[in-house]
């Protein structure tokens, strides 16, 4: 069920039970409580009650969107057991963990985030307790942005950020075509970025805020609007390119992916540049031993990398993620409008290109370094 507009904060009405005010109180109190979470959580837990799997990445981020909550890298903790108070000391110990350790949002803590939680709970057949969680970190929050709109019709994204930032910019991507920004103002000592953007066509459109914030330009808000088509609450389809045949290392199957993609928006296939697959492994190296991911981790902006490796370019962009897999990283650049923009820029030729397994949490740090030749 979708709500009428993508919003943040949206306050609880209040808690069904003693049992959710105390796990609400474990991950933060009343404070950091989240209608749209609310909703996530109680989609996990029905889920799992219904005997299904539990909701992957893509789906919890659809479900998000569906419930109007805009933040990206949802975090989920789910737990089945006939003792509440070892579920408990699960959740703390699954909270500290989270706030610590390296996953997609380290970089919004490291730019003090504010945290938000959804909590739910409910019994399986068997008499025993399903719990779940879901936070955020958030950047910033977002002003009513309707869910359902027209062709042609005017549209206003207002975000507040919660950290202080050089920039900001929104990028829209619609049904077919490639990312656009949008005009944009940001307002510094308000931190408030404003734009609006018209629906060019029916279909569904992605709208996305990224802030210039500790770590180079970070995604901090999305929300999908819905032009004269009924929403959908699929999750993310799989990317252009991310079925092709395996090739003998992954970065040369990343390669073929990223070809495949823009072929989708008749760009010319990338030259692979061994100086910058160098420039990006180092890059994927150091994200991976500062437990962070970012475009700058103390080792300079991608700009800077490249300059300092002696290589001509005019125009530098990089995409970085930490994924369970090489095609599941290409997903999610391809979902995201700032990601897919550097993919599928047409004046992009040459690309470096590192796939970095973790040692620690499984999965892969990856870097895709563009540059166009001078």
């Amino acid at each position: 069920m979708w709500v009428d507009a993508t919003a943040s904060p949206v306050a609880i009405s209040g808690v069904r039970d003693a049992r959710e005010g105390e796990l609400l109180a474990h991950c933060g109190g009343a404070g950091v409580a989240d209608a749209g979470l609310f909703a996530v959580a109680r989609h996990v837990v029905a889920e799992k009650v219904a005997g299904r799997p539990a909701l992957d990445e893509d789906a919890l981020a659809a479900s998000q969107r569906a419930a109007g909550e805009p933040h990206p890298w949802a975090r989920a903790f789910i737990a089945t057991s006939r003792n509440a108070a070892a579920t408990t000391r699960r959740l703390d110990g699954w909270l500290t963990a989270s706030t610590s350790s390296s996953t997609a949002t380290s970089v919004a803590r490291r730019a003090e985030g504010v945290r938000r939680c959804g909590v739910a709970h409910d019994t399986m057949r068997d008499g025993s307790e399903i719990v779940a969680i879901v936070v955020v970190e958030a950047l910033a929050d977002l002003a009513p942005l309707t869910l359902r709109a027209h062709a042609g019709q005017w549209l206003t994204v207002d975000a507040r950020l919660l950290v202080e930032a050089a920039g900001a910019r929104v990028v829209v991507v619609g049904p077919g075509g490639a990312p656009r920004g949008v005009p944009a103002s940001y307002d510094a000592r308000a931190h408030r970025v404003r734009a609006r953007f018209a629906p060019d066509r029916p279909g569904a459109f992605t709208v996305q805020v990224l802030a210039e914030v500790d770590g180079g330009p970070r995604p901090v808000l999305e929300a999908r609007v819905f032009a004269d088509v009924e929403p959908s609450s699929a999750p993310a389809a799989a990317a252009p390119g991310e079925d092709v045949a395996p090739a003998a290392t992954n970065e040369a199957t990343l390669l073929r992916m990223i070809d495949a993609a823009r072929a989708v928006q008749g760009a010319v296939p990338l030259a692979r540049d061994r100086a910058l697959d160098a420039v990006a492994l180092a890059h994927a190296r150091a994200m991976l031993d500062a437990r962070t991911l970012g475009h700058d981790v103390g080792d300079g902006d991608p700009a800077q990398r490249v300059q300092n490796a002696n290589i001509p370019t005019r125009v530098t962009g990089e995409n970085v993620a930490h994924a369970e897999s090489v095609a599941l990283a290409h997903r999610a650049f391809w979902s995201s409008p700032s990601h897919r923009a550097n993919v599928v820029r047409a004046d992009f030729d040459r690309a470096g290109l590192a796939v970095l397994p973790d040692p620690h949490e499984g999965g892969v740090w990856v870097v895709e370094l563009f540059t166009a030749s001078p």
